[in-house]
């Protein structure tokens, strides 16, 4: 770990450790619960976003299923980093992964052009 930031060790310990992350980007990342479970460990959540960004190609996606509080916090960092969200209530299941506090937020990374403001 003394190599790595902090959001490069949860992609590596969430599953993304198969993949080797440089120099690839990705159009499509998803994050069940891997920001509350970050947020319990005292990890910054505003890092893992920073390294999602870096890894993201322009217009690509990241859903993010995760406890309400979490889904509200991510959002506000949206904006600043260009993306549009969109997100909705999920029902939960009858499965033991669900928890009945659940939000997916989808959003699209927009593609930065010279000259625009944000």
């Amino acid at each position: 770990k003394p190599f790595m930031t902090e959001a490069l060790w949860v992609l590596y310990i969430t599953g993304v450790k198969h993949f080797r992350l440089y120099p690839r980007t990705y159009d499509l990342l998803h994050a069940w619960h891997i920001f509350s479970d970050i947020n319990e460990r005292g990890c910054s959540i505003e890092d893992l976003l920073l390294e999602m960004d870096r890894i993201l190609r322009p217009t690509g996606f990241i859903i993010i299923r995760d406890k309400a509080a979490i889904v509200n916090y991510i959002m506000k960092y949206l904006a600043p980093l260009r993306w549009d969200s969109w997100s909705s209530n999920v029902e939960p299941e009858s499965d033991p992964l669900s928890s009945g506090d659940e939000i997916v937020l989808m959003a699209r990374k927009r593609l930065w052009l010279p000259g625009e403001t944000h």
